[in-house]
């Protein structure tokens, strides 16, 4: 998804790095992957991306855009509508980001060995976002990353024409809706978890991207 926000430079050449970075992030991305799995032992699952996958994968999106790529966020920041600057969504203070992040590798930890490899996509996908820990690229990296635990915790690189990261920016009003429930349900209780619609909405995208396999 293509920006106007970034530190070091807008317009037509910030357009490019950033089509640049996302094709470099996909090699990045199937290396974790690959890795991941590699070193997986017989009848146990493969390991789960960890928080220096994360910043990598940050890192690689926003690559000579931001000052500091692949660093936590310092200043507050919050999601609004780019045309009438209604405030969407405001983030929680740069000062908890640290240890909102390390409790998130700490429930993903207890997901990636309790649930699905759905369960914890979408735990990645709607709390990444949630918790917004860096100063920009959020979006694009909580997809690379909810994709990167879909592929890990299946043990497979999930071949097909049409991914899941691509649909999603094709369907943004149903996941921008699975978001708003998760958030909801957290409003109430910080602890509570709704993603049945989020794990709902990924396991549909999931199915188009095997549909769209070639034949052999």
């Amino acid at each position: 998804m293509l920006d106007s926000n970034w530190e070091l430079i807008n317009g037509p050449s910030a357009h490019h790095i950033e089509q640049l970075n996302a094709a470099n992030s996909i090699n990045v991305l199937e290396a974790l992957v690959t890795f991941l799995i590699h070193f997986s032992q017989p009848d146990k699952l493969p390991w789960a991306p960890n928080e220096m996958a994360l910043r990598e994968l940050h890192r690689c999106g926003t690559l000579f855009l931001l000052n500091r790529p692949g660093e936590y966020r310092d200043v507050p920041v919050q999601v609004a509508n780019l045309q009438t600057g209604e405030v969407l969504y405001q983030a929680p203070p740069w000062e908890q980001v640290q240890q909102l992040m390390t409790e998130f590798f700490e429930e993903l930890h207890r997901i990636w060995h309790e649930g699905d490899a759905l369960d914890a996509a979408a735990f990645a996908l709607w709390r990444i976002n949630w918790i917004h820990p860096f100063r920009n690229g959020n979006g694009r990296t909580a997809r690379a990353f909810c994709y990167a635990c879909l592929n890990a915790r299946l043990g497979v690189i999930l071949p097909g024409t049409t991914t899941v990261i691509d649909q999603i920016m094709l369907t943004r009003p149903d996941y921008e809706a699975a978001i708003r429930v998760a958030d909801q349900a957290a409003a109430v209780n910080s602890a509570a978890r709704d993603l049945s619609q989020m794990k709902d909405y990924l396991n549909r995208l999931l199915q188009i991207q095997i549909a769209s396999i070639p034949d052999p």
